[in-house]
């Protein structure tokens, strides 16, 4: 085979080999409670990417004590000790503090503030819990009828709503400047007639008085003779 052959081969390889990736890039697992966040880390000054439950079943929202070093936040956790948790088998599951911290679904653009309690343990198997209360408050999940399928909502600006949004601000705009010249016109045309009407009545008093004197000066010269 020929170099140039074997290049062409190459090349056509490497494109197939990035398709792939591209295809497979990225790809949530089959859970569909189970996904990838961005929390904000200060220290870090910048988002890292984590595994969140959404968990309807947990009144309160739950970060591991691995994660918060994973983020470089543990020492910003505000120290409380509560057993507020409790776990399916019965035991308790303690809160060592709590933390507020940013974060936002991966490619989506909403940022949400949320308060988290923090959890210590060994080989824990989530990161992040989010809470029944949390998922509510920002319609994170909604549930479809009876044999339907539930759909996770992480709200973003998309193109079409953008550009839907400034459609309807431009016809906004101008059924307003539409309101404001008919306004304008109306008053106009208020102010003609009424001014047509002063012209009127000042005519027709001109009038009056000038026939008045008239017969004022006939019946003096009816009167000298």
């Amino acid at each position: 085979m020929s170099p140039a052959f074997i290049e062409k081969l190459s090349r056509i390889e490497t494109l197939w080999q990035k398709k792939l990736r591209r295809a497979f890039k990225d790809k949530e697992p089959g859970n569909p409670f189970l996904k990838t966040v961005k929390i904000f880390s200060i220290p870090l000054d910048g988002h890292v990417e984590c595994k969140m439950t959404l968990d309807t079943g947990s009144d309160l929202n739950w970060i591991t004590v691995e994660t918060l070093h994973d983020i470089s936040m543990f020492n910003m956790m505000d120290r409380r000790h509560e057993n507020i948790g409790i776990c399916l088998n019965g035991s308790s599951l303690p809160s060592i503090g709590t933390i507020t911290l940013r974060w936002k679904g991966k490619r989506f653009r909403k940022i949400f503030t949320t308060t988290f309690h923090v959890v210590d343990g060994v080989s824990i198997p989530w990161q992040v819990v989010l809470g029944a209360e949390t998922i509510i408050e920002h319609d994170i999940v909604k549930f479809a009828g009876f044999g339907g399928k539930s759909v996770l909502v992480l709200p973003k600006k998309t193109k079409g709503k953008e550009d839907e949004k400034k459609g309807h601000k431009g016809r906004h705009d101008k059924h307003n400047e539409e309101a404001a010249a008919n306004d304008a016109n109306v008053e106009a045309d208020k102010r003609a007639r009424e001014e047509a009407g002063r012209r009127d009545r000042t005519g027709k008093g001109e009038s009056s008085s000038g026939s008045s004197n008239s017969s004022k000066r006939d019946s003096n010269r009816k009167d000298s003779c």
